[in-house]
C-alpha cells in the first residue's frame, strides 16, 4: 500500500511538472494571424487571379424543422443561370432556400461571385448564406461608382514679357499617368472682386483644371502665334515656357516673374498661398437607393475636396429630396431618379459642379449572394481517377412582407 501511494504521488507530481512545461494556448482550428494579448492580427492576403473553368447548377430546397432538403420528386435543378426558365417569386411571409453547385474541370482554382438578376427593389427582404456563412444583407443603399475628378491650378502672368500680347495665347501642358502629354487652353479668369483677402493683389488670375491623373505640367504661350506648338507639345523658343512642376496643390497659385533662368532659360515663376483652393478628389458619380433607405452625397473638406464649401441641389427628378447641406438624401417610392448637382466654392469667388446619378429603381439588375468563393481544381483519387473539383453556395431569400411577393429573372456568377 505505501508502495503505491508513492508511485500514485510520484505520478502526479510527473503530470503537473508537464503540464507547467507546456504552453497555455491552443487553437480550434489553424489562424490566419496570431494572438497575443487582447488583441488579434491577421496576415492580409491577397486572392490568386480567378482561373478554373467552371460551370453551375442550382437546387431549390424546402426546410422541414431545421434540416434542408431536396424533393427530387417536386423538385427540379436549373442549370446555368436560369430558374424556373423565367420569373422565380418568394412569396410574402416566407423564407425560400437555394443550392448553388459550382463544379471546376481545370486544376486551377476558380473564385467565383454569385448574383441575383433583376430583382425587386424592397425594404422587406434579406439575403443571406448558409454556406459559407456570411451575415443576412439587406437590399440597403450600394454605390456603384466613386470618381476622382480634377485639381485647379491658379496662375497670373502680369510680368510676363510677350506672354501677354493682346493675341497671345497660354496653356497649360501636362503629363497623365502613362507618360503622355496633354495641352489646356487658360482662359478662365477669377472675378477679382470676390478676392476679400486681397490675395490676387488686384492681379488679373487665371485657372485651369488639371485631371488628377496628371503627374507634372508646365506653363507655356504661342507668343503672337511663334512659340509653343499646340500640335505636338513643343515649344520653339524655350523662354516660352516654364520649368516642369510636379508638386501639384490647389492651394498653390504660380506666376511669371518676367525673367527666364540662366541655364534653360525657361521662364521663371514664384507661388503664392490660395488658401481655400478648389480640388475635387472624390465623389459619387452614381447611387441606388432603396425605398425608405437614406444615403448621403456629402463631400467631406479636406477629404473628397478642398474650397471653401459645398452645396447640393436637385436639379432633375421625382420621389428623392436632398438636403442642400448636408446631402443626405431621401427617397419616398421606387422608379424614381434624380441629379444631383454638388457646387463646391473656392475662397476666391471661382467655383466647380459635379453630378450624382441617384435612382431606386423597381428592380436591381443585380444582388450580390457571396462574393470570392474558392472552387477547387480537380484533382487525381487513388484510383488515379480525376475528380473535378465543386463547392456548394447554400443561400436564401428572406421576404418578411406581410402581403407583397419578390422576383428575380436568374442566376449568374463572375470570376
Amino acid at each position: 500500500m505505501k508502495k503505491s501511494r508513492i508511485l500514485f504521488k510520484v505520478l502526479v507530481v510527473l503530470i503537473i511538472a508537464a503540464a507547467l512545461l507546456i504552453p497555455s494556448t491552443f487553437s480550434w482550428y489553424n489562424h490566419n494571424g496570431s494572438q497575443t494579448g487582447d488583441s488579434m492580427s491577421y496576415s492580409r492576403q491577397k486572392l490568386p487571379v480567378s482561373a478554373g473553368t467552371v460551370s453551375m447548377v442550382t437546387k431549390k430546397y424546402k426546410m422541414d424543422g431545421n434540416k434542408l432538403w431536396y424533393d427530387t420528386k417536386g423538385n427540379k435543378e436549373y442549370v446555368g443561370n436560369a430558374i424556373d426558365n423565367t420569373t422565380s417569386t418568394v412569396n410574402a411571409s416566407t423564407v425560400q432556400y437555394y443550392g448553388t453547385t459550382f463544379t471546376n474541370t481545370s486544376t486551377a482554382p476558380a473564385y467565383v461571385n454569385l448574383y441575383l438578376k433583376n430583382f425587386t427593389n424592397s425594404p422587406t427582404v434579406k439575403i443571406g448564406t448558409l454556406q459559407p456563412s456570411l451575415t443576412d444583407k439587406g437590399l440597403s443603399s450600394s454605390v456603384h461608382l466613386k470618381n476622382q475628378n480634377m485639381v485647379r491650378v491658379y496662375c497670373q502672368f502680369a510680368n510676363a514679357n510677350n506672354w501677354n500680347d493682346s493675341s497671345a495665347k497660354r496653356y497649360l501642358v501636362y503629363k497623365d499617368k502613362t507618360g503622355a502629354s496633354h495641352n489646356i487652353q487658360i482662359t478662365s479668369a477669377i472675378d477679382n472682386t470676390n478676392d476679400t483677402g486681397n490675395i490676387l493683389q488686384g492681379t488679373a488670375t487665371y485657372y485651369v483644371d488639371l485631371p488628377v491623373n496628371a503627374t507634372e505640367f508646365y506653363f507655356a504661350t504661342d507668343g503672337n502665334n511663334s512659340g509653343f506648338n499646340t500640335s505636338d507639345n513643343t515649344v520653339t523658343q524655350p523662354w516660352y515656357r516654364t520649368k516642369t512642376i510636379t508638386n501639384i496643390h490647389s492651394e498653390t497659385g504660380y506666376y511669371l516673374t518676367g525673367v527666364a533662368d540662366d541655364t534653360t532659360w525657361n521662364a521663371q515663376y514664384a507661388t503664392f498661398n490660395i488658401p481655400g483652393g478648389i480640388s475635387v478628389k472624390t465623389y459619387f458619380d452614381t447611387l441606388t437607393i432603396n425605398k425608405n433607405q437614406h444615403a448621403y452625397v456629402t463631400l467631406n473638406q479636406g477629404t473628397n475636396y478642398t474650397g471653401a464649401s459645398a452645396t447640393y441641389a436637385v436639379t432633375a427628378g421625382s420621389n428623392i429630396t436632398v438636403n442642400g447641406n448636408t446631402g443626405y438624401i431621401t427617397t419616398t417610392n421606387y422608379s424614381g431618379s434624380a441629379t444631383i448637382t454638388t457646387t463646391i466654392k473656392g475662397s476666391l469667388g471661382d467655383q466647380t459642379t459635379v453630378t450624382t446619378a441617384v435612382s431606386n429603381p423597381a428592380t436591381l439588375a443585380g444582388v450580390p449572394v457571396a462574393l470570392n468563393v474558392e472552387v477547387p481544381g480537380k484533382t487525381t483519387n487513388e484510383d488515379n481517377e480525376e475528380v473535378n473539383g465543386t463547392a456548394e453556395i447554400v443561400w436564401y431569400v428572406d421576404n418578411s412582407a406581410t402581403s407583397s411577393s419578390v422576383n428575380f429573372a436568374g442566376i449568374y456568377y463572375t470570376k
